[in-house]
């Protein structure tokens, strides 16, 4: 990857499920050590872009290039690139979560011990990581995820509503887990949610999603903080009547309306 080149570069994606588009001409990047925030509600297209991302979909249209690797043309050299945990992580109920490392370990290339024992100091399983993975919690389970993800000698970790099962205190450990995870390994982030407030304390950019679509890309500088901007998304059975609400509120920007 060449000096200042994004680690990944989202461009031109589309998606059509049957006539249905699911996502439409999508555009961002996501540079060395960035956090980008991936927001949207339930079913606006962030699983599967990050399907897509992973290799585990194929676009319609347009393109990835992961670490200056074209994920279409040099697939493998792109997603040694990359650690994900999309939607619910495999794993096997019948081994213990280090087993289980240990197994995914097999499968990569020049994976050492000290690589795997990494992996598990990040996920802050504790000894938890010797018991069997059926009596995991759901939130125990992804950070289990999170360890196989860690796996390797990545530069993009991609982790899909990470918080999904986790208690306050592991939305805080999570947070502090990818916050030296950056420190440390220079690692870039793409972490989606539905709840803006579940993770905009650790990104530096947020990229929101509505219907397939990029409505605002968000830097979270610290003027952004401070003045707390927020982003809403609003249902309603009368759009035109609440957009003319939405403008007539001073420091109130509509970004847009669908009827």
């Amino acid at each position: 990857m060449e000096k200042n080149e994004p680690v990944l570069d989202v461009k031109n994606i589309s998606k059509k499920r049957g006539k249905t588009p699911i996502l439409k001409d999508v555009n961002f990047s996501i540079g060395e050590g960035e956090i980008c925030g991936f927001v949207g509600r339930n079913g606006a297209g962030k699983t599967t872009l990050m399907k897509i991302i992973t290799s585990m979909l194929f676009p319609d249209e347009g393109e990835i290039i992961i670490c200056g690797k074209n994920l279409k043309t040099e697939r493998e050299e792109a997603l040694k690139n990359i650690g994900a945990v999309i939607e619910t992580p495999e794993m096997y109920g019948y081994l213990t979560g280090r087993q289980n490392l240990n197994y995914m370990a097999s499968m990569l290339k020049d994976v050492t011990k000290d690589d795997i024992e990494e992996a598990i100091r990040y996920s802050n399983l504790g000894d938890k990581i010797d018991e069997k993975v059926k009596k995991y919690s759901l939130g125990m389970k992804q950070r289990l995820g999170l360890a196989q993800a860690l796996i390797g000698d990545i530069s993009l970790l991609i982790l899909d509503e990470p918080t999904n099962g986790l208690d306050p205190l592991g939305v805080v450990e999570l947070e502090n887990t990818i916050n030296t995870l950056v420190k440390e390994k220079g690692v870039s982030v793409f972490i989606s949610s539905h709840i803006l407030s579940e993770i905009e304390n650790i990104c530096t950019k947020v990229v929101f999603i509505d219907n397939g679509e990029i409505i605002n890309i968000q830097k979270m500088d610290e003027e952004s903080q401070v003045n707390n901007t927020k982003n809403m998304f609003i249902n309603t059975d009368l759009p035109e009547k609440a957009a003319e609400i939405i403008k007539s509120i001073p420091d109130i920007e509509l970004l847009k309306v669908e009827k």
